[in-house]
């Protein structure tokens, strides 16, 4: 087939082969007129959808078709399940509950599940696993998205779920965020971050996961918007080393020559500060490129023009213009799109029940990490009274829905308990209501996704709840952290104290079954928090 590809190469123009290094992305509120305008105008080998039906993503894989000689790949961040890029089709727990489940072949069985979902509706390419380290647990950008601190568990459970997606060919992986976020405690879509760790220190851990995945035969790799000084040759000394987009030093030499990594390198959203605000608008796509990357994520329409323009004048070669190209035509060559796909659909088949697996790995991943006073099972009696109280931090400060707990609420509720909310509530308020609550729940949801975004740490708007300490006299308080598991250091005080490393249905429903002694929690801590808790997988 690689004669074929090279056939394929030769038989596209400059436009064409332009085109097929641009991921664009497009969402539900877009006008499709609009997308078509810009779809006709750019050509682009790939697009990036999120939260839509599977109809609305056959009408703009057809339409993307139109302008293309080649057929459009669909890529979506499948990071923890289907469903971020199709609406309603089911999410599995955070990637830091599989460390803490710390079974590979649940995991794996999720991943295959997840692929046979995202290809009956279109979906080709998943940017995930999330292959970085929780080294720094005030890191907001990682959490709960990275599996582990510890490189071989990243390596055995994102690797199981890049296996499951890629088993059938009904998808490619894509592992991110080279060369490793997780050690900065900033955010890189605000800023280009820095991994501070030495050659040999980074060598002996982010280099070790992205060896062993290589190994396993990574398709692709997302690089992303954080620098690593210690392979720097150049470094600004205003600025600082550059982001790994517009690194030579890092895709080049150490991805593609150091690791050997042969498949097809992609940006992380160009959209993002820590690249954008690296290098002049017109020549950041140009300058990624030149660097070693093949295939960029959220370009500006007008990348297309400026591709075209950097390769008429020799800026990029028409070496590294092929090579770029050929890299993504084998990408979409493991995607199966070159073959009928109609005969693909029928090889699906049966779909297993995505949401059985996501409850077994929920089940198997609490963890308590204190129950000082031993109240762990809860015993409630029928018709016993709950307070909740919501710790938030909305994504991007939207206003509370009211329904993040709702799968947490419901779980008590069908076995007979009445549970009521609060929300941000204040001292006073749960004063005089908390000795009504034979239990009273503290729910903490605060993750990268919640987009606090530079800091995961608890604020005023939060604390408030446990002013005067009134609450922590209830004789049965218990506080789970449904998203960074480190909240020990902001509230070292607590009794009761459960880490879930995921919010999503499964995990509270596992949960609520914790606390009422249904299942046991066996749950492994996947990250080491000295002196709190200590890492045990």
């Amino acid at each position: 087939m690689k004669k074929e590809l090279n056939e394929i190469l030769n038989g596209l123009s400059l436009e064409d082969m332009v085109g097929q290094l641009l991921c664009y992305d497009i969402y539900p509120k877009d006008d499709p007129c609009e997308v078509e305008k810009v779809l006709a105008k750019i050509r682009p080998g790939g697009l990036f959808l999120t939260g839509m039906t599977g109809e609305q993503i056959a009408a703009y894989t057809e339409m993307a078709n139109r302008y293309t000689k080649i057929p459009v790949v669909i890529a979506s961040d499948i990071e923890k399940g289907p469903e971020t890029a199709i609406k309603d089709a089911g999410y599995i727990p955070y990637p830091m509950a599989w460390g803490a489940c710390d079974d590979p072949a649940l995991v794996e069985k999720a991943g295959e599940v997840t692929a046979k979902i995202c290809r009956k509706n279109g979906v080709h390419w998943t940017f995930a696993p999330v292959v970085d380290l929780n080294l720094n647990f005030r890191c907001p950008e990682s959490t709960i998205r990275a599996v582990s601190d510890k490189p071989e568990q990243v390596v055995k459970m994102a690797g199981a779920y890049a296996e499951g997606i890629e088993k059938n060919g009904f998808m490619v992986a894509g592992c991110k965020h080279f060369p490793g976020q997780g050690t900065d405690d900033r955010n890189s879509h605000f800023c280009t971050t820095v991994n501070g760790l030495s050659k040999e220190e980074w060598m002996s851990t982010y280099g070790y996961v992205y060896k062993e995945m290589i190994k396993k035969d990574a398709v692709s790799i997302m690089v992303g918007h954080g620098s690593l000084p210690a392979y720097e040759k150049d470094i600004d000394p205003f600025f600082g080393a550059p982001p790994a987009v517009l690194s030579k030093s890092l895709m080049t030499d150490l991805l593609k020559g150091e690791l050997g990594f042969d498949g097809c390198i992609v940006s992380d959203a160009m959209s993002m500060i820590g690249a954008a605000a690296r290098a002049p608008l017109d020549e950041l796509a140009v300058r990624y490129i030149k660097a070693g990357g093949d295939v960029v994520l959220f370009p500006e329409p007008t990348d297309f023009e400026r591709i075209i323009n950097a390769v008429n004048t020799g800026e990029i070669s028409e070496e590294r213009l092929k090579d770029a190209v050929l890299r993504v035509l084998r990408l979409k060559e493991k995607a199966r799109l070159f073959e009928d796909q109609s005969e693909i659909e029928k090889e699906i088949g049966e779909i297993e029940s995505l949401s059985e697996i996501a409850q077994k790995i929920a089940d198997k991943s609490i963890k308590i990490v204190r129950d000082y006073e031993k109240i762990l099972p809860v015993k409630l009696k029928k018709g016993s009274k709950i307070l909740f109280l919501n710790m938030l931090e909305p994504h991007f400060h939207k206003a509370p829905t009211g329904r993040e707990f709702a799968a947490l609420r419901s779980e008590f509720e069908k076995n007979g308990h009445t549970v009521y909310e609060l929300t941000t509530a204040k001292h006073k308020q749960v004063q005089e209501i908390m000795n009504e609550y034979d239990l009273v729940l503290l729910n903490i949801k605060m993750c990268s996704n919640d987009y606090h975004g530079a800091t995961l740490r608890v604020g005023w708007n939060n604390i408030m709840v446990l002013w005067r300490g009134y609450v922590l006299q209830h004789p049965r308080l218990v506080v789970t952290s449904f998203g960074e598991p480190c909240k020990l250091y902001d509230m070292p005080y607590l009794k009761t104290y459960i880490n879930a490393f995921s919010y999503t249905d499964e995990s509270q429903r596992a949960v609520a079954k914790v606390i009422m002694g249904q299942i046991e929690a066996v749950g492994k801590n996947p990250v080491d928090f000295k002196p709190f808790f200590e890492r045990e997988v």
